[in-house]
């Protein structure tokens, strides 16, 4: 059942029970008065009956002309010399003789009432008769108490009128309810509305439309709920945008590691048969085990830093804790002196005490990483220059220099300006983008300043 509809139905029991309740009070006060109305206007016919009878006890002869009244002889004591003419012929003794009756009932039903009301000198009570409402009063008259007098009243005005009332309370609710659904049912449709574009929102979303957006109408707890729907459709795009953006890089990488692998493979292969299947002279031989085991090298070499990569990519935030540059400066220059000894280079390392939070031994890698690159690009008897300053650490060599064009390229897996250099040297194109992943590990980033033939400055940006 949607939320609409149960809401229509608890609010139509709601205002259902609510006008019960009101109504069952109401008609009860207004019956209660009706009746005592009817009971007062009753008493004070009764009250001129009497007084008729008593006008008319000396004259037997009278006729009176009220109606639905009895007179009954309820008992005749001889020390009263009662003048009814009626009464001459009962000998002094009689016991319920009707001498008047212009009700509807007999005296066995007067008499055989409960007359359970009481109100001074009279008693009363309700009599229903073939569907119509009476209210049945017996007085005894003053004189002697010996006559028992009846007075009949006709009430059913009251049930006709209490009748009314509650047809047009029925009305009243039907209408009330009515009102109240339709006036309901429009809010909710205004209320419901942002909920509704939420859930098609949502739907969009899940067959892939992630451009999709609620639009926020209101300030209150819905739009709220809008901005977070929207915050949340966000950052799920940016997260599938990522995974995709991940998935398309990993595919290319793989295609790239398949080829860079593939060459040194078919070398390594070719060498190996030749030596198996041909007798060489000891220089050839020589010479093909040397290739070999320079590509087997090369391969393990690239083997390393692809793992290196995936553990990064996978990894955690890091550990860092607080390293003088100078202890990271002193680790690279050991590591990269053979390079820089074969070429007759030297690398000039200038700092003033600086230090930085890192992983030591990640952002050693990185800088002799881009050191290596620096050497590659460089001629025999240049030098590199590692400087460290506030919050920035720059290597500068003084090559060839990256065009501008390719300076937003080379920290990808597997790219390389001069694939021919790159491949003489044992390069593979992951040293760079090695680097690139440890920096931004650090949330730090790389600015790259370069100008062709005067070589290239590659600036770590700390936060």
């Amino acid at each position: 059942m949607k939320l609409k509809t149960k809401i229509m139905w608890i609010s139509s029991i709601a205002v259902f029970v609510t006008l019960l309740v009101s109504d069952v009070i109401i008609f009860t006060l207004v019956r209660k008065s009706y009746i005592d109305e009817a009971v007062a206007s009753a008493t004070s016919d009764l009250q001129q009956v009497v007084n008729e009878f008593n006008a008319s006890i000396n004259n037997p002869q009278y006729e009176i002309s009220n109606t639905y009244v009895s007179y009954v002889l309820k008992k005749l004591d001889d020390k009263y010399n009662i003048a009814f003419e009626v009464l001459r012929d009962v000998d002094h003794i009689a016991y319920q003789k009707e001498i008047y009756n212009y009700t509807i009932f007999t005296i066995e039903e007067l008499s055989s009432l409960k007359y359970d009301n009481f109100s001074r000198d009279f008693s009363y009570t309700f009599y229903n008769y073939k569907g119509e409402h009476y209210i049945v009063f017996n007085k005894l008259n003053n004189i002697g108490s010996y006559i028992e007098v009846y007075r009949v009243a006709d009430i059913t005005y009251v049930w006709d009128k209490l009748r009314i009332l509650i047809i047009g309370m029925l009305i009243i609710m039907v209408i009330v309810i009515l009102v109240v659904e339709l006036i309901l049912s429009r809010v909710l449709n205004k209320v419901l509305k942002p909920l509704k574009d939420l859930n098609q929102t949502a739907n969009s979303i899940a067959n892939g439309d992630y451009n999709h957006r609620v639009e926020i109408s209101s300030s209150d707890e819905i739009g709220e709920l809008g901005e977070s729907f929207n915050m949340m459709a966000e950052a799920v795009e940016q997260r599938t945008n990522t995974l995709q953006e991940s998935e398309h890089k990993k595919t290319l990488f793989m295609g790239d590691l398949t080829h860079e692998l593939k060459t040194p493979m078919t070398a390594i292969s070719g060498y190996s048969q030749l030596l198996l299947t041909t007798k060489l002279s000891d220089e050839d031989r020589e010479e093909a085990l040397t290739y070999i085991y320079q590509e087997c090298g090369r391969l393990e070499r690239l083997s390393k830093k692809m793992m290196k990569l995936l553990e990064l990519d996978y990894e955690d935030a890091l550990e860092l804790r607080e390293i003088p540059v100078s202890e990271l400066f002193e680790a690279v220059s050991k590591s990269c002196s053979q390079l820089l000894k074969n070429k007759n280079m030297t690398l000039e390392c200038e700092e003033n005490g600086e230090c930085f939070m890192v992983d030591p031994d990640l952002m050693t890698d990185a800088l002799i990483n881009l050191v290596d690159n620096g050497i590659k690009a460089s001629t025999e008897e240049s030098r590199i220059i590692l400087k460290a300053s506030e919050k920035q650490i720059t290597v500068q060599d003084f090559g060839k220099g990256i065009p501008k064009s390719e300076q937003d390229k080379i920290l990808e897996p597997f790219y390389m300006i001069d694939k021919s250099r790159s491949r003489q040297s044992g390069g593979a194109g992951l040293g760079l983008a090695l680097t690139a992943t440890i920096i931004k590990k650090h949330n730090c980033k790389i600015v790259i300043e370069s100008e062709i033939g005067k070589g290239t400055s590659m600036n770590l940006q700390f936060v």
